[in-house]
């Protein structure tokens, strides 16, 4: 008999005793313990739901069980393809009570789930496997380990071209890793995708989540290494010791628009360890769609009186038995100013038809990284930002009442080059009664044109949320009601009613920007504006 059902909220990570059919466990505290070449054949029907966060996949109202894997330096890959009914997976390290997301997935083969991890030796994983929605039934669990390829990607040196050096800053002291943070966009790296990193205070990107809020190495060594763990699965762009609680700042951002946007990792004025007045200023990019890396250094001097100077430019794989470095740049001392370099993947499945062109991310015409409007006295106001500029010409600013017919109401000239923050605006003084569409369609010096995502702007104050474009894929833009309270909370739900995102808004804002949201629909409120602050959209 399974113990009877207190509160589905009990069910969090173990604050009911296990229960159920022999070889499987109804919470975190109680996994099962499985290994490499293992396979469960069991069922969750009669188990209980779960209440576990967001992790490629969301809970659902079906019940599910819970395996524990011990990690062993290789990529592990759990298989439900052979399953009764549409299945999900998601893996976490770290505790049952502070699960830290490893990766998960809903319709790896068909509806039911597939994924591969990389896993550090000595971690625990959970594992839960549960339906979408309330689907349940008969599993298959099959696991499989391989060692991690070795690392396929070629590096070549590129003009320096860093983005601006804003974004969310971390706090971070001496020898640290941060948390776990969000990249934005799926991002495969030798051989496996990745949502999110760990940055580390030593100038190292890390794809290993178990690395969150440990200590972070400071005395380098040649790569490949096996036995520095911490550093493998990483970006090291370069490893080296530098100090961010003695000064400066760490920063980490994503930049614009699906499929091509990029993830920005910025070091700006560290300390070099012992040598406080020597300060380091760069930048590590990870890009969207091509899945190359980008390391942009303004300034790398060398402190010669600590561990020799050196430090190690290049990327490593999930077991430290393979790494490409830059030339002349594992574990030596060495300077550099105003330098650029890639790093493209060379082999499956991470390498694309853009990998060995990644220049060109790096060279639209106009990198957009906002477009917003309001209504004002009877006219529609529109704003716009750039992050970089090549060779731009101008902005004409184009009106549609159909999203059909677009008129031009608005010429702005651009910068022409740039490589920082830029702000431009125009007005349109005599709009359509109702909702205006406008885009910007973006003109540089050779003729060619792009053109930004469609934004809706209502003529007068609307009494109702209004999202767009809806259903959408990767973000959308949420237009919010007369906003004169000094501050609101716009809260999206997943459809079980779990609170999967949300964002304070200012007085007077009015839209909002949703993205990073999984395939699905999804409830968008805010509360305090009450009827018709409530709608639903999809993602697809």
């Amino acid at each position: 008999m399974m113990m009877q059902r207190l509160t589905p909220l009990l069910t969090a990570f173990g604050l009911l005793a296990a229960t159920g059919i022999q070889g499987q466990a109804d919470v975190c505290t109680s996994a099962t313990l499985i290994g490499c070449g293992q396979t469960v054949n069991g069922t969750t029907v009669g188990f209980n739901p779960d209440v576990a966060p967001f992790c490629g996949t969301s809970d659902g109202a079906g019940p599910g069980v819970w395996f524990r894997f011990v990690g062993n330096g290789q990529n592990v890959t759990l298989t439900l393809c052979t399953s009764t009914f549409d299945t999900r997976v998601r893996v976490y390290t770290g505790s049952c009570g502070a699960p830290q997301c490893v990766a998960g997935n809903d319709d790896g083969c068909g509806v039911r789930s597939m994924l591969t991890f990389s896993s550090q030796s000595g971690f625990n994983y959970f594992i839960l496997v549960h339906g979408f929605g309330a689907a349940a039934g008969a599993y298959t669990l099959q696991v499989s380990c391989a060692a991690p390829a070795p690392v396929c990607y070629s590096s070549v040196a590129t003009v320096y071209a860093a983005d601006p050096f804003t974004g969310t800053q971390l706090t971070l002291s001496d020898d640290v890793h941060s948390p776990l943070v969000p990249i934005g966009f799926p991002f495969c790296f030798n051989g496996i995708t990745y949502t999110s990193c760990v940055i580390s205070s030593n100038n190292y990107v890390s794809f290993n989540p178990g690395n969150a809020g440990t200590y972070s190495p400071w005395a380098t060594v040649a790569m490949p290494n096996v036995a520095n763990t911490a550093l493998h699965n990483s970006v090291m762009a370069p490893w080296q010791d530098i100090h961010p609680g003695m000064g400066g700042q760490v920063r980490y951002q994503t930049l614009g628009t699906a499929p091509n946007r990029r993830f920005v990792v910025s070091y700006l004025n560290v300390p070099m360890y012992s040598c406080w007045t020597q300060l380091y200023t760069s930048q590590t990019v990870l890009f969207e769609g091509s899945n190359c890396l980008g390391t942009f250094i303004t300034s790398k001097p060398v402190c010669s009186t600590w561990n020799g100077g050196s430090a190690v430019h290049g990327v490593q794989n999930g077991n430290g038995s393979s790494a490409q470095t830059a030339p002349g740049r594992n574990n030596t001392a060495w300077t550099a100013t105003m330098q650029g370099m890639f790093f493209s993947p060379t082999c499956g499945p991470c390498n694309t038809i853009t990998s060995g062109l990644c220049m060109p991310a790096l060279l639209l015409p106009v990198e957009l990284t906002d477009l917003v409007g309001r209504h004002e006295a009877g006219r529609n106001v529109l704003q716009w930002t750039t992050a970089s500029e090549q060779n731009s010409m101008m902005f004409v600013v184009e009106r549609s009442t159909d999203l059909e017919h677009f008129i031009p109401i608005a010429t702005v000239a651009a910068a022409g080059q740039s490589q920082s923050t830029l702000s431009y605006s125009a007005q349109d003084d005599n709009p359509e009664p109702g909702t205006n569409y406008y885009r910007l369609r973006m003109v540089d010096n050779d003729g060619e044109e792009t053109f930004s995502d469609v934004l809706p702007l209502v003529s007068s104050a609307i009494d109702r949320l209004v999202v767009y474009p809806n259903p959408c894929e990767g973000s959308t833009r949420v237009l919010v009601p007369k906003n004169d309270r000094p501050s609101i909370v716009l809260t999206v739900h997943d459809m079980t009613g779990r609170e999967v995102m949300s964002l304070k808004l200012e007085p007077g804002q009015g839209s909002a920007v949703l993205s990073g949201l999984a395939p699905g629909t999804y409830l968008v409120m805010i509360p305090e504006l009450g009827s018709g602050a409530t709608t639903i959209f999809q993602v697809m």
